[in-house]
């Protein structure tokens, strides 16, 4: 296994024969124009990472111009943060903006094919990167298949931590490219559904692009309805809950709330950690200390010793200190596993802790916990 690239710009001229520079080299094959401009954000050994398909024409005219953080998902990062909410990699108050930074530890974003793709028009001879360039370039012939080649150098040795890639295209035509090419990669890649598969280790899910070119595409996947789009939205929920359930009842102890008799929403709202939940009441549980997981105290002035709170449901709770007072309500809480508390932290998220004396369970400011173990 190997970390991806760091934030920042790529050093990669697989494609290209001889030697590349970035942001200066291009080809040109069959109609079709590849520019050496490869990058990365977030973290190396993500839990999340979010691929578009190819640079388009907004975030290559930001480049040479704008800050690094200001170019993945140009124009339509609020279409990203909708879809990644509804599949619940992310709580109702976060977006992507408080994650594309190279302080990030649990997200990492990119694209399928790391430069940037045109298609020639043979009619005009313009060469553009949107329409149905996607659909296009996966019809495109193995011997210059640039998207399998960007698949074999970032995509095959994958990093420990990876647990779903969330690849932004959910055309039928391209996810069965993008799996028959990941499946040459991990040959015991299985289809999960029509929208989602896995090699048992990582899952990998296509949702509706957030280009706003295609707004009502976009908000009939969200809606979930009786549509194509719909269909395709609820299955790339079901596929994402399966892995967001299976990460809480894999740090869980044997105390953790059995929801395998709970009704379908209240079993969905037990391990999506973007579902709002109600404070839970104060309980006996202690902080869960499975192997290899850290044990976060803090010691009040007076003596006290105040450890991290676990919940009914078997999570912690964090909060956002820029949200003022609004941090104390249970709404404007995110539920977290054990294993995400520490990067919280890092972030100057608050947590839950509960004295052991008085039972109170109070906020707690990052710069008063200390970790022990992990």
């Amino acid at each position: 296994m190997k970390d991806l690239p760091p934030h920042g710009r790529i050093n990669c001229s697989r494609c290209f024969p001889g030697s590349a520079k970035w942001g200066n080299t291009s080809i040109e094959q069959d109609g079709w124009i590849l520019e050496n401009n490869p990058l990365a954000w977030g973290a190396t050994n993500p839990r999340y990472l979010v691929l578009g398909f190819s640079k388009g024409a907004q975030q290559c005219e930001k480049l040479l111009v704008a800050a690094h953080d200001e170019i993945p998902f140009a124009g339509f990062r609020h279409n990203l943060t909708a879809i990644l909410r509804k599949l619940g990699l992310l709580a109702l108050e976060q977006s992507i903006d408080d994650r594309i930074s190279e302080s990030e530890i649990d997200y990492a974003f990119g694209s399928l094919i790391r430069c940037s793709v045109s298609h020639i028009d043979p009619t005009t001879g313009v060469a553009s990167k949107s329409g149905d360039i996607i659909n296009r370039l996966s019809r495109r012939s193995p011997s210059n298949d640039w998207a399998l080649n960007c698949m074999r150098q970032f995509l095959t040795d994958l990093p420990s931590r990876l647990e779903v890639v969330v690849l932004l295209s959910n055309d039928s035509n391209c996810i069965d490219a993008c799996f028959r090419r990941l499946q040459s990669l991990h040959p015991s890649m299985k289809r999960i559904n029509s929208v989602a598969y896995s090699d048992g280790r990582v899952t990998w899910i296509h949702t509706v692009h957030g280009s706003p070119l295609a707004q009502s595409h976009i908000n009939a996947w969200l809606d979930g309805g009786n549509t194509a789009q719909g269909l395709k939205q609820r299955e790339a929920v079901q596929a994402a809950k399966h892995v967001l359930g299976r990460q809480s009842l894999s740090t869980s102890s044997s105390e953790t709330v059995d929801t395998a008799g709970l009704p379908e929403e209240q079993r969905a709202k037990a391990v999506d950690p973007a579902q709002p939940r109600a404070a839970a009441p104060i309980s006996s549980l202690g902080p869960l200390q499975s192997a290899g997981c850290p044990r976060f105290e803090r010691l009040s002035r007076d003596g006290e010793l105040f450890v991290a709170h676990r919940y009914e449901d078997g999570l912690y709770r964090m909060a956002n200190p820029a949200l003022g007072a609004k941090k104390h309500h249970a709404a404007n809480q995110i539920a977290v596993d054990i294993g995400a508390v520490a990067g919280y932290l890092k972030r100057g998220y608050l947590l839950r802790m509960r004295g052991e004396t008085s039972k109170q369970v109070n906020l707690i400011s990052p710069s008063e916990i200390r970790i022990i173990g992990g």
